[in-house]
């Protein structure tokens, strides 16, 4: 009896794990997603230190909970240097951005397929705008998942890398 409760358990853990999949991709699937990708000489510690927002993060909560914080709203100078490009007023979500830095360079297609992407077409409409650029190999790439993030003018430099487009991943 013991054996078949434990069974009935696991596959329950399974079907809510497979759902919870299920309803992540579907989240995703309602995303339009950003990429950015390039060619980087920093130092792994380098580049990500671009995405630390970790400052901000305790400035800001300090500010929620702190009656004796000194100013009326947190210190928006601390955000990351990712959030200030992409010109985040708070701090970018984490649960929706995935970077891929590798010391040694790949093709785009290989980088491309280091992102949760599951559609293909999608796959390849970022590859496509990728050989628009000009864009063969690279070292870093980056997907961040926002459906009100807009950037109608990209600087130059992200990081060292370029921003690649928008790109929506049909239902």
């Amino acid at each position: 009896m013991v054996g078949r409760v434990n069974e009935q358990i696991k596959v329950r853990e399974f079907r809510l794990s497979l759902q919870s999949t299920k309803s992540i991709r579907n989240k995703m699937a309602e995303q339009r997603i950003h990429i950015w990708t390039g060619t980087s000489n920093k130092t792994e510690e380098q580049f990500y230190k671009y995405f630390d927002q970790s400052k901000f993060i305790k400035d800001y909560n300090r500010f929620k909970t702190d009656e004796t914080y000194a100013r009326n709203a947190p210190d928006f100078n601390l955000r990351s240097q990712f959030s200030k490009a992409i010109d985040k007023q708070y701090d970018y979500d984490v649960d929706w951005i995935t970077v891929y830095f590798s010391r040694k360079k790949m093709s785009i297609q290989a980088a491309i397929e280091e992102l949760p992407i599951w559609n293909d077409q999608t796959e390849v409409a970022i590859y496509q705008a990728c050989v628009d650029k000009g864009i063969s190999n690279v070292n870093a790439i980056l997907c961040y998942a926002d459906a009100e993030l807009i950037i109608d003018k990209p600087i130059g430099n992200y990081n060292d890398m370029t921003y690649i487009g928008c790109f929506n991943i049909p239902a």
